[in-house]
């Protein structure tokens, strides 16, 4: 099957809509293969054709939206001012409000192998800790915990956004959240 061909492509992209609107009214547990072919108007040999399961499914899924986050996490970790904050952040709220109902969907899904939201709180816990750390003299179990502040305080702003179609809102408050880094990048002595 050539994956470049606009058929695979629909069928693919059918695919993913009908699981994704299932997400939304019901448990990743409770939706069966045969939900997602009634969904998607599809029969049951074109989804093996495409997808060994609905595991597989999701993974790909979760793993496209991790990606793309992480690289934008990262690519905001290079930022130093607030303009720049701001000219990286509006692209990709942009996106996030683009794939709101999947990212959200998604993030309700908790098996012992598919868990987007636990993997970027964990993502984004470490990259603040690594780098706070070569750049910070607080002690290692200060940063521990502001580590877990700022995933915990990106994660809420984001799924907030989405909810709340808050991109703008958000944006206004730069200010405050670079107020916040001053107070992690500078310790109190």
């Amino acid at each position: 099957m050539n994956q470049n061909d606009l058929r695979v492509k629909k069928t693919r992209k059918n695919i993913e809509n009908a699981f994704i609107s299932l997400l939304r009214e019901k448990d990743f547990h409770k939706i069966t293969i045969q939900d997602i072919l009634d969904r998607a108007l599809i029969n049951r040999s074109t989804f093996y054709k495409h997808y060994m399961d609905k595991y597989q499914l999701a993974e790909i899924l979760c793993d496209e939206v991790f990606e793309f986050l992480k690289a934008a996490v990262r690519e905001r970790f290079d930022c130093d001012t607030t303009e720049h904050i701001l000219m990286v952040l509006k692209p990709m709220y942009q996106i996030l409000s683009d794939r709101k109902e999947e990212i959200l969907a998604l993030f309700t899904i908790h098996t012992e192998s598919i868990h987007l939201y636990e993997d970027m709180y964990d993502f984004l816990q470490k990259s603040f800790y690594e780098r706070q750390k070569m750049t910070n003299r607080k002690s290692l179990e200060l940063l521990d915990y502001l580590s877990d502040l700022y995933a915990a305080l990106v994660l809420t702003a984001m799924k907030w956004c989405l909810k709340n179609e808050g991109y703008e809102e958000l944006t206004r408050h730069t200010q405050l959240f670079m107020h916040l880094k001053k107070v992690f990048d500078y310790p109190g002595e």
